[in-house]
């Protein structure tokens, strides 16, 4: 017997036809006290001992399909989590393996000690940016996003791609309170498009912006082969992140950029913003 006849004939077996039903209920209700007598259950068919065989392996096999499921959706997750395959992995971990240098650091009450001004006009749409190169900086965007854990904002550079090549790697801490700044998706564009910063590293927790629950990554990388899509040619691209610090920090933030150029030599660029 097939395993659809067992089941099909295992229901009939739990659960009669309806017009079988009734009819033996309208008897029982009818029939005088002496002859009522209350149907008995059927014993087991010679089907359901073998039964339980072919039960037992259509549960194993849908156990086994359920942990599959769970397990490529834990990959999936983590797929959408990782940086994308267009970044060299291998420069990356090297470029995350380099200490973060010390920073200086600003008591409350001083002015945020932020980068020099260099004039880049003639290299894009900006015309001064904050730092010497081959990585410049905008100050913080002018629209800021206040949440019950912090501050975010959108913080943009233009990078020297004559002196820079594969992966940029940004860290950053704010420098009075030296309370780590972190990264995540910007909620109001689409994730990863050419020329956003992809967050990454191991996040340490969680925040809601904008209604969206945002992922705070403590590393965000440039890939320099995704420029943003309206930079013009003969231009240097720029990278647009977006930026958190949490309330008790004091928004001068130093930004730690690590690179390599053309030679292979490493740089290693500190920009402080405010």
């Amino acid at each position: 017997m097939s395993l659809r006849a067992e089941i099909r004939a295992a229901i009939d077996d739990v659960t009669p036809p309806a017009p079988t039903l009734q009819h033996k209920v309208e008897a029982f209700v009818v029939a005088n006290g002496r002859d009522r007598v209350v149907p008995m259950h059927r014993p087991r068919t010679q089907w359901s001992r073998p039964f339980r065989g072919p039960m037992s392996l259509v549960a194993a096999v849908l156990l086994v399909v359920l942990i599959g499921g769970l397990v490529l959706g834990g990959r999936l997750l983590r797929d959408l989590n990782a940086p994308p395959q267009t970044i060299n992995q291998a420069e990356l971990k090297r470029l995350e393996s380099r200490p973060l240098r010390a920073m200086p650091t600003v008591r409350p009450g001083d002015p945020c000690p932020t980068s020099p001004l260099t004039d880049v006009s003639a290299h894009g749409p900006e015309a001064v940016l904050l730092g010497d190169g081959p990585v410049y900086s905008t100050r913080l965007g002018a629209q800021f996003v206040i949440t019950n854990w912090g501050t975010w904002s959108v913080w943009s550079v233009l990078v020297d791609t004559t002196k820079a090549s594969g992966p940029i790697l940004i860290r950053a801490r704010d420098l009075q309170t030296h309370a780590e700044v972190v990264f995540g998706w910007n909620p109001l564009t689409a994730n990863g498009q050419a020329g956003d910063g992809i967050p990454t590293g191991r996040a340490t927790g969680t925040d809601v912006v904008l209604g969206q629950t945002e992922h705070l990554y403590p590393e965000v990388v440039l890939d320099l082969s995704r420029p943003f899509a309206l930079t013009k040619a003969g231009d240097w691209p720029i990278f647009k992140s977006f930026i958190g610090y949490p309330k008790a920090a004091a928004g001068c933030i130093g930004f730690q950029i690590d690179g390599t150029n053309f030679t292979g030599t490493n740089f290693t660029e500190l920009i402080v913003v405010s």
